[in-house]
Formats: C-alpha cells, sequence, structure tokens
C-alpha cells in the first residue's frame, strides 16, 4: 500500500478512538486496563479508623478492698472431666498427701488411682473407688511406702462399656529426706490466710473420756432411730429409720443394710430395696441367725451419682440365749472404748481453746487413719491429719479454735484397711466457742494523785 495512504487510514482509526473514548467520558487507562491481558491490580485496601480504648484498669490494693468481701455460695458441679488440681506436676511433697480433683465420665462406674516411676509408663495400683469425686480427695498418697524420687501419678475414670478417661500428674517428687516448706496459704487477692488450727501433740497424762457418739440418723432426716446403741436385742428386731433422697439434683437409688460383729473390719450385707421410706421399719432383722455377742449395723442411702450416706448403730447386744442378761454401763464404756470411733467430743459440745479429740483407731489390717472437719451440716470437708499407728483411747489431733470463726463444726474420722476399704465415725455440731476475755485488773487510784 502506498505509505501515504497508510498514514492517512491511521490517523482517521486514532480519530474514530477518540471520538469514541470522548463520548464515554472515561479515562484512557481505565479502558486501555479493560483492553490490556494483563493482571487486574490489587484492591484497594480498606482503612478502618484506630478504636478509642477505655480508661486502663487500675487494680486495688490487696490491703484495701472496695468493699465487704463475702463468703460465696458453692455451685453444684455438673462437668464431666477428669482432672487433678493438687498437687501440681513438679511439685515436692512428704508424709500423706491427698490427691485433690474431679473423676467423672458419661456412664460412669468407677474410678481408679495409678502410680508409676516418673517417664516408665510402668503403672502400679493403689487405689478404686465407685464414688462420684467432684473437686474433692480423690486418693490419700501415702510418700512413706515409696523412695524418695520422681513418680508420675494417673486417674483413670471408667465408664459402663470398658471406654475411660485419663488425668495424669508428671514428675511429682516424693522428698521425705528433706521435706518442702509449706507454701502460706493466700486468697483470691493474696491476702495470707490463718495457721492452721493443728497442734502438734504432746503427751499427757491419760483422762477419762465419755462414750462415744457415732451418727446414727439426723433429727427429723435420715438415719436409724431404733435400736439405739448399746441396745440388748433378742429375737426379731425392726429396724426403724428413714432412708429417702435428698436433692432433685441427685435422686435416690436405693439404700443398704449391713451387719458385722463390734471390732471386725469386714461388713455383712443385710438388705437393699429401692423403696424410700419415712420414719419406718427398714427391715426387721431375725438376731436368731447369729451367734450372741456385740454388733454394729450400718445403713447405706445410695444416690444417683453413686455418693452416699451412712449411719451406724453400734454395740447391740444380741442376747438369745441369755435372756436375762443386763450389762453394767461401766462396763459398756470400757468396752466400747476399744472399739473404733471419736470418744471426745461429743455430738453438740461446746468448746473453746484448745480442743483434744480422742478416740481409737486401732483394727485388724490397719493402713492409716484420717482426720477431717467441716462446717456443721455442709459436708464440706477438709483434710486435717492423717497416721498410720493404731491408738486405743488416745490422741487423735489437738486444735486450737481460736484460729477458727465462731461457729458449728463436723469432724470425720476416716479408718481405712490395707485392702483399701475404709469406715467413718462423726461427731456432729461441735459447737466452738471464742474464750470469755480475762478483765483487766481495776487499779485504785493512787491518793494525792
Amino acid at each position: 500500500m502506498n505509505p501515504k495512504v497508510r498514514t492517512r487510514w491511521l490517523l482517521a482509526l486514532l480519530a474514530i478512538v477518540v471520538v469514541m473514548l470522548s463520548a464515554r467520558k472515561e479515562p484512557i487507562a481505565s479502558v486501555w486496563a479493560q483492553l490490556s491481558p494483563s493482571p487486574q491490580p490489587f484492591p484497594t485496601p480498606i482503612i478502618y479508623p484506630t478504636p478509642a480504648f477505655p480508661t486502663p484498669f487500675i487494680p486495688t490494693p490487696f490491703g484495701t478492698p472496695p468493699g465487704p468481701l463475702f463468703t460465696p455460695t458453692a455451685t453444684p458441679d455438673f462437668r464431666i472431666v477428669n482432672e487433678i488440681v493438687h498437687p501440681q506436676s513438679g511439685d515436692a511433697i512428704a508424709g500423706f498427701v491427698p490427691i485433690i480433683g474431679t473423676a467423672v465420665i458419661s456412664d460412669y462406674v468407677q474410678y481408679q488411682v495409678h502410680i508409676s516411676p516418673s517417664g516408665a509408663e510402668n503403672w502400679s495400683w493403689l487405689a478404686t473407688n465407685r464414688k462420684v469425686v467432684r473437686n474433692g480427695i480423690l486418693h490419700i498418697l501415702n510418700t512413706y511406702e515409696l523412695a524418695d524420687g520422681f513418680y508420675d501419678l494417673r486417674v483413670r475414670a471408667i465408664k459402663r462399656d470398658g471406654n475411660y478417661s485419663e488425668a495424669f500428674l508428671r514428675k511429682l517428687e516424693v522428698r521425705n529426706a528433706d521435706p518442702p516448706t509449706a507454701t502460706p496459704a493466700v486468697n483470691e487477692r493474696g491476702t495470707p490466710q490463718p495457721a492452721s488450727p493443728l497442734l502438734p501433740i504432746t503427751p499427757q497424762p491419760p483422762t477419762a473420756t465419755p462414750t462415744p457418739q457415732f451418727r446414727s440418723f439426723i433429727e427429723n432426716g435420715q438415719g436409724i432411730f431404733e435400736p439405739r446403741n448399746g441396745a440388748i436385742v433378742r429375737g426379731s428386731v425392726p429396724i426403724v429409720g428413714t432412708a429417702n433422697g435428698k436433692s432433685v439434683l441427685n435422686p435416690f437409688d436405693h439404700f443398704e443394710l449391713h451387719v458385722k460383729p463390734s471390732g471386725d473390719a469386714e461388713w455383712g450385707w443385710l438388705y437393699t430395696s429401692d423403696q424410700q421410706l419415712w420414719q419406718s421399719p427398714l427391715y426387721t432383722w431375725d438376731t436368731t441367725t447369729v451367734e450372741d455377742g456385740f454388733y454394729d449395723l450400718r445403713l447405706r442411702n445410695v444416690y444417683r451419682d453413686a455418693n452416699y450416706d451412712e449411719y451406724f448403730v453400734s454395740r447391740l447386744r444380741v442376747a438369745n440365749q441369755t435372756p436375762n442378761v443386763i450389762l453394767k454401763q461401766q462396763d459398756q464404756v470400757s468396752t466400747q472404748k476399744t472399739a473404733p470411733g471419736i470418744y471426745f467430743p461429743l455430738d453438740g459440745t461446746q468448746v473453746s481453746g484448745v480442743m483434744r479429740i480422742e478416740g481409737t483407731t486401732a483394727v485388724p489390717d490397719l493402713l492409716r487413719w484420717e482426720m477431717y472437719w467441716s462446717p456443721s451440716g455442709a459436708e464440706d470437708w477438709q483434710f486435717l491429719v492423717s497416721d498410720i499407728r493404731p491408738l486405743v483411747n488416745g490422741n487423735l489431733a489437738n486444735l486450737d479454735l481460736s484460729l477458727l470463726p465462731g461457729g458449728a463444726y463436723d469432724f470425720r474420722l476416716r479408718i481405712v484397711r490395707q485392702d483399701y476399704t475404709h469406715t467413718d465415725y462423726h461427731v456432729r455440731n461441735v459447737q466452738a466457742t471464742p474464750p470469755t476475755p480475762t478483765p483487766l485488773p481495776t487499779v485504785p487510784p493512787i491518793p494525792g494523785g
């Protein structure tokens, strides 16, 4: 084509493009970007305004709380969890150590506690329990049975079908040769708490102690009302009591009655029923099926979550072959002092100052005994002291009640045998009263002063 003609065509084409662009009123760069085969450019970022932060929170110093502090109300715990909260992995321990945590799983049957040298996964059985424990004592670890060193603990919660969940505590150091120093207790605000009321036991001359009081019933509540402790029974004996539920959140499942010769460790099954009864005959016991002698009865009210309450009647005298027997009260007292239990204080006793807890822990195959306390009626048991020594009418503990708030307290003695079965003995509604202050002597005025 002639170069002049070609130039004219190009100029004409360019003029057409300019006219089209002018009609659309778009930037040339925008049209070129639409016609260009190159990738689209990145979108323009959106810039958000900087948020305005509130005034920083300034915590109140520990020593000056903003207002009165209230004791929190316990809240039911419905979590399905398996955990160990105390001690912590890496802690050093000595003596008797409570393992505190929760062992719950769906369709729960039982939990087991195992121990292994740290990292070896060579697990040995320690304990089995069918009770549901929520943020409580799963096991009391007797470290005196272990060589000093590092150990792992495992709590296994087991379902009915055999499946399970596990919680682990790793590198727990047993150090009895050099016991760790106790960490001072503080509350959530960091305020130091009072020292433990437990005082060391010093040898003292023996003193007369009253007849032991076992928990047989709660006024207008559960328990065995008849026969009473120390009663003489013959023939067919109605066991009158109350066995029912206490909470709609944890319904009643069944009750069990057991019997054993006084002083023996093993309970024998007597009767079971899922019927709830109120101040009625629970069962008629045919005492002619046992030999004459002393026996203990136990009522166990079991709930849906496998927890239970227990009530005891002790030292029942079966006298079918000796119908005229009348046991002297002094003989009852001297005999009962050798039976396990708490002899002092009694239910409802008012005490102040330093209180001696006395009783007997000597039973066949004793592994250890444990003492607990709780605000009266709360069943919130706090570990107090434990020992492996069998005592007969001895001093279990000394408590400085001036370190506890005034009020009513319950005490529980738990005797654990070599097969890890245990028996509990209770004292209820002990009234701790502050000591009466001694008035200062009046100083007579100085003549002429």
